[in-house]
């Protein structure tokens, strides 16, 4: 499997988790929640992973809302959520989680996303200063690019069928997988 996370990172987001109760949790994303289980209900999607999924919040929710979807939650920084499942799934979603991940492994949490993506993969990006800072200094959110460059690199592993700005510098991006032989790109 490709690297991810570096170590000293990886160390850095379990700290954030330790210290800060909120952390992963989805404080931000939660308004996204009822939107999502309505995509899942109507797709009738069967699995789902939440890749990067903090503390599990969103898993939780899926779970109390359509109990007969299978859920799978994966998270660097949390060992509650150690590793991917086996299989890919209906649906992968990331929320708040592109703005977290280091440049230089971007290309291989997209490459792992999508690996594990059979019919949509559905990312929230805050593009803006987070309120925390890791404890090297540097802002949580080390990935602040305008959305029109988030859509430039998602196409380079998904179809980005669209794009919805939530609130401020807050995005959605609804992707399905590139069909090579059928896309026009």
């Amino acid at each position: 499997m490709e690297k991810v996370v570096t170590e000293h990172y990886r160390a850095q987001l379990k700290q954030m988790h330790q210290d800060y109760e909120r952390f992963g949790t989805g404080a931000v994303t939660s308004k996204h929640y009822p939107m999502l289980t309505k995509f899942i209900e109507k797709r009738k999607y069967q699995s789902v992973l939440d890749y990067g999924c903090g503390k599990g919040d969103f898993l939780a929710h899926v779970q109390e809302k359509l109990p007969s979807i299978e859920v799978y939650g994966f998270d660097v920084a949390n060992e509650k959520f150690p590793a991917l499942p086996e299989k890919a799934v209906d649906l992968v979603v990331s929320l708040d989680v592109m703005e977290h991940i280091e440049f230089p492994l971007l290309a291989n949490v997209l490459s792992q996303i999508r690996s594990r993506t059979n019919k949509a993969f559905v990312c929230s990006i805050a593009n803006y200063a987070a309120a925390k800072t890791l404890a090297d200094g540097r802002n949580a959110h080390i990935n602040q690019f305008p959305f029109g460059q988030w859509f430039s690199i998602l196409s380079m592993y998904f179809r980005v069928d669209q794009f919805m700005r939530t609130a401020g510098q807050e995005g959605v991006f609804y992707c399905s997988p590139l069909k090579l032989k059928s896309d026009w790109r």
